[in-house]
């Protein structure tokens, strides 16, 4: 079998989700067979034109938003040469924590009074606003996190690089998937254009902490720690999005006692995962009296930057726009 063409970039981001790669530590030999590494400058020092040399890549994965110009040309010139793009992490698949951005309107106004054509810029010229990767081109397939987990990763990966051939590695991550593509992969059957290597009900759905009537009476900030540790984390005032959140991490977050925090973007059913919070936590204050209701929901600190702290950019719909400029 021929081996597919690999490439590897970073927009705007903090390189978790190179590192994530990395991270598949002995599994990285399970791929030689299947991959060549023709473009990734983080890790074997390629420069600019040697992809210009290229004149196709099989498989692009990519991380980071697209917060300049530069990250839009080179979003665009790789999804020109790939055959299959992959949008790794939740900066690449919602605009992550630098699409968090475009709650102030000054990213426009940077961009119109960016250098000109003749002055040397002394910083990459911002893009009108943080976009996710889909924003600007048309992505194959996601895999979300911040950074992804191992397990689906490890399965996209496989299944791309693979060209549909079933694999005998992957089948430990499908535990986490929804049937139907779980059932795809192991069969060697390349998943519809547009999956994401996810679950598809809520992380509230597979979590193993105890649910209980919800009475919301005072919030939390995530520093404060939570009195029961096999209690629901909402039932005891920290804001956990994992009603709201795209289940298939394996609630590593809950498990130890900290709030999903909505990495994995929202569930499938959800039409907006920031509204769904505030409608669940709004319903159960533990008062009918408008005035103490006001009063608990005054406590909460930055709404928007935690309900939409990875998906602001492309999945808030208050926020939406014809992304297709």
């Amino acid at each position: 079998m021929r081996r597919s063409t690999l490439a590897v970039f970073t927009g705007t981001g903090c390189r978790a989700c190179e590192h994530a790669i990395l991270d598949i530590h002995h599994q990285v030999a399970s791929l030689t067979p299947a991959a060549e590494i023709a473009f990734w400058p983080f890790v074997m020092g390629h420069q600019w034109e040697d992809l210009e040399r290229l004149s196709h890549l099989d498989v692009c994965v990519i991380a980071g938003a697209v917060c300049t110009e530069d990250d839009r040309h080179a979003v665009e010139t790789l999804r020109g040469k790939s055959h299959i793009m992959i949008a790794c992490g939740a900066c690449a698949a919602f605009g992550g924590l630098p699409g968090l951005a475009n709650l102030r309107p000054a990213v426009e106004e940077h961009a119109a009074s960016a250098p000109k054509e003749d002055e040397p810029p002394s910083l990459p010229r911002l893009a009108g606003r943080v976009s996710a990767v889909s924003g600007v081109v048309e992505v194959d397939y996601v895999v979300p996190g911040c950074p992804p987990t191992q397990g689906l990763l490890w399965a996209a990966l496989q299944t791309v690089l693979g060209r549909g051939e079933a694999t005998s590695r992957v089948s430990f991550a499908c535990g986490r998937l929804p049937e139907s593509l779980a059932l795809a992969l192991t069969a060697g059957v390349l998943p519809r254009k547009g999956t994401t290597f996810g679950g598809e009900k809520a992380v509230c759905a597979s979590c193993s902490r105890v649910k209980e009537e919800k009475k919301f009476s005072a919030p939390y900030r995530p520093f404060e720690p939570a009195q029961d540790t096999g209690r629901c984390l909402l039932e005891q005032g920290l804001v956990c999005q994992g009603l709201a959140t795209r289940e298939g991490c394996g609630g590593l977050c809950t498990a130890v006692g900290a709030p999903c925090r909505g990495c994995f973007g929202k569930a499938t059913d959800i039409y907006d995962a920031g509204a769904k919070m505030v409608s669940a936590i709004s319903s159960t204050f533990d008062t009918t009296d408008g005035k103490e209701a006001r009063a608990i929901a005054d406590k909460f600190v930055d709404l928007a930057g935690t309900f939409y702290r990875y998906t602001l950019a492309e999945q808030c719909v208050l926020l939406s726009r014809d992304r297709k400029e």
